[in-house]
């Protein structure tokens, strides 16, 4: 299977899970939440992010995580994390880590 499709398929098995999670515990008042469209959108409008992030965090696969993704991992709001990844509450730290890593290595002068 491709790597687009495995993370199409990854990312739709995250969605139906975040509907039936929302559904039965919802996260809280609406201007407290984003809906889940919101959330990927913020992901799928940078080329390779949601590929990478699959990488990431299924396969430890780092070298797919750009500047422009990191700022959509960085700037993605904390009601978005449960509602994509509702049984892994370490994800986002692990992506923001990994972030912050790749972005000092980026900034860092050539020695």
């Amino acid at each position: 299977m491709e790597a687009t499709s495995k993370a199409l398929m990854f990312w739709l098995a995250v969605t139906c899970i975040a509907a039936v999670a929302s559904a039965v515990a919802p996260l809280g008042s609406a201007e407290a939440t984003q809906d889940l469209g919101g959330c990927i959108k913020s992901f799928a409008s940078v080329e390779g992010c949601v590929e990478a992030i699959h990488d990431a965090v299924t396969h430890k696969v780092f070298d797919g995580l750009k500047h422009e993704c990191c700022t959509a991992i960085t700037q993605l709001g904390d009601n978005c994390w449960p509602l994509l990844f509702p049984d892994r509450p370490a994800v986002p730290l692990f992506l923001k880590a990994v972030c912050k890593l790749i972005e000092g290595d980026a900034a860092a002068p050539p020695y």
